[in-house]
Order: structure tokens, then sequence, then C-alpha cells
């Protein structure tokens, strides 16, 4: 027997879904992606400010040159890699921007064909309650015909 289209459309949709689930988890992943590189940066930033205000309380009590040195190249190397952390924020939210234009596409292409798939069962509904009147109708006007004879 031949599949009614929205049976057809139903196998298409399945497919998509099957598309839109990974989008989705791609979505999940770019999102965590980026909460995480936000929360290091916080993270870096916090320890930075800590290392400072301990630095100047040391300083208040006096520190070799050396040892002022090495508190400012670690200040500098924090403060690298706080202005690194900025740029692999740019870069997720690139790619989360990348990624939720892509679940849009699919999720749009899903939601088309189940509005496909609503009509085409709802035509498919309307054929049948066509084809139902036509056969009561002819049983009817069988009957007339019968009851005149």
């Amino acid at each position: 027997m031949e599949m009614k289209k929205a049976e057809r459309l139903k196998v298409v949709l399945d497919l998509e879904m099957v598309k839109k689930d990974k989008a989705a988890k791609a979505l999940a992943e770019a999102i965590s992606n980026l909460d995480n590189a936000k929360n290091s940066l916080r993270q870096l930033s916090d320890y930075l400010d800590d290392y400072q205000s301990q630095a100047i309380e040391v300083g208040k009590v006096g520190v070799n040159a050396a040892a002022f040195r090495n508190r400012q190249s670690l200040a500098g190397r924090i403060g690298g890699a706080i202005e690194q952390q900025g740029h692999s924020i740019d870069l997720f939210e690139r790619q989360l921007e990348q990624v939720r234009k892509h679940y849009e596409k699919v999720y749009a292409r899903v939601r088309s064909i189940e509005i496909l798939i609503e009509k085409s069962e709802a035509q498919e509904l309307r054929k049948q309650a066509i084809q139902e009147q036509k056969m009561l109708d002819e049983f009817t006007q069988a009957q007339q015909f019968r009851k005149n004879i």
C-alpha cells in the first residue's frame, strides 16, 4: 500500500529531529564553553585583585627590589592571561552566535515540516470525509430508489 503524504513527511521529520537534537547539543556546549570562559575570566580578575591587594600590604612593611620585580612580573603575567581570556570569550561568543543561527535554521526546518504534516493530515481527513459523505449519499439514493420500485 502506498504511504500517505503525511506518513512520508513524518519520515523526513524524524531525520530532521535527529539534526535538531545534534544542533541543540552543540548549542548547549557552546553556551557552556562561553560560561566557563567567563567564569575563568572572573576568577583571574579576582585573583589579580587579591594579589595586588596583598602586594600593597607587603609593600607597606617594605620589600626588596627583587621581590617587587617578581610581584610585578607575576601581576603582568596574570594581566596577560586576563587579556588572553578576553580574546577567548570573544571567540566563544562568535562560535555561540554561529551555532545559534544553525540551530534556529534547523528548528525552522523542523517546524515547517510539522506544519506541512498538519496540513497534509487535515487535507487527508477532508478527503476522507468527502468520500464518506459521497458513499452515504449513494447509499441513501440507492435506498430511495429501492423504495420507489
